[in-house]
């Protein structure tokens, strides 16, 4: 399984390792990050794609993809960051084959503190949430963060309008925009799993 992408111990922080990577593009530092977390990754991706060589082919696939798309991300903390973006990888490759498997999973391939989060197969709720995530990236810079300062971090129109230096009724169009574009994108996402 996947052991020959072991690469030394390192006792750098997640936050340092990815600081390298993002800043200087070192290699190095994804490849100790990733083998950190590769049995999180092949054990999630195992939960569920089914099968071990399926969940092979996407744990190679997911390091492939954190090449390209961990560089323009802002993660503030990587375990919990990259949890969400396997679960995403494995759900899309699921709407791809249009099914949903469930496995039950064998707890000797899993890292010890990453059962926290495996069940039988995602939840309405976690499909629900990856489709949020999906959309939400789909929406322009603007949209995104006054959406995101707004529901997430709760702030008021005014004060999203003094941190972005920008008035009023720009940041309620960007909100009411992106709030009616994420709608029309979940609600694609619904139709496609249907």
């Amino acid at each position: 399984m996947l052991r020959f992408l072991r690469t030394q111990k390192e006792d750098t922080s997640d936050a340092e390792l990815l600081t390298r990577f993002q800043q200087k593009e070192d290699r190095q530092a994804l490849a100790v990050l990733f083998d950190r977390y590769i049995e999180l990754i092949y054990g999630l991706s195992l939960q569920y794609l089914k099968t071990p060589s399926r969940a092979e082919d996407a744990t190679l696939a997911i390091y492939a993809e954190l090449q390209q798309k961990l560089p323009h991300h802002e993660v503030k903390n990587f375990k919990n960051w990259l949890y969400t973006f396997i679960r995403n990888h494995c759900l899309m490759q699921l709407r791809k084959e249009k099914k949903m498997i469930t496995v039950n999973y064998d707890p000797a391939f899993m890292q010890s503190d990453a059962n926290w989060h495996l069940s039988d197969g995602p939840s309405e709720e976690e499909e629900r949430e990856s489709a949020l995530d999906f959309c939400l990236e789909q929406l322009n810079d603007q949209q995104k963060a006054c959406v995101q300062l707004f529901y997430y971090k709760g702030h008021s129109y005014k004060e999203i309008a003094t941190m972005r230096n920008e008035d009023v009724g720009r940041i309620r169009s960007n909100i009411q925009n992106g709030r009616r574009n994420l709608k029309n994108c979940i609600e694609g996402q619904e139709q496609r799993n249907e």
